[in-house]
């Protein structure tokens, strides 16, 4: 039963209606307010012992909360440093790729041109033997008029003649 106004009101103390009281009957009241008043004592002390337990865990769990957002706020620090070191690396890395790469084309440029070179000597050579050869066959031969052409001679041997000449000037241009 709880010590409330409607338990004061059910008591049924006749002290007051019969000008005297029975001592059992009070001392018996008494003791159930005792009782009910050590009931209510425990039960603040507990629950105020709940009630430092709840504190104490919300105080463990505000700790806890703010240390992960600590841990957090690390590894989001962390993570960015990473992924900073991690693009300084690539950007490294892609330069001395582009570096190499351009190291190759030179390279490649300057084989290309030194094959070029080396094609346009041979073809001089190859053109300054012919013409020597041209002008060898031209001296030895008689001083007296030039033959008629046989009717052999393929009437487009002309235009490969000239074709081949063509050619040939284009391989001397640069």
């Amino acid at each position: 039963m709880a010590l409330d106004q409607y338990y004061f009101n059910s008591i049924q103390i006749e002290l007051v209606k019969k000008k005297y009281y029975n001592a059992n009957k009070v001392e018996a009241v008494l003791e159930d307010i005792r009782r009910q008043a050590a009931a209510l004592t425990e039960e603040n002390a507990q629950l105020r012992r709940q009630l430092g337990e709840r504190n104490d865990l919300r105080a463990e769990l505000g700790e806890a909360a703010y240390s992960a957002q600590e841990v957090y706020r690390l590894i989001i620090d962390k993570a960015e440093q990473q992924a900073e070191a991690i693009r300084a690396e690539a950007e490294e890395y892609r330069r001395s790729v582009r570096l190499e790469a351009q190291h190759r084309s030179d390279y490649a440029v300057r084989l290309v041109e030194s094959c070029l070179k080396l094609v346009r000597e041979r073809q001089q050579a190859a053109l300054d033997e012919l013409d020597g050869a041209w002008q060898s066959f031209l001296c030895g031969l008689p001083e007296e008029e030039p033959p008629e052409e046989p009717e052999s001679v393929p009437p487009d041997l002309s235009e490969k003649v000239d074709s081949i000449a063509r050619e040939l000037r284009a391989l001397e241009e640069p």
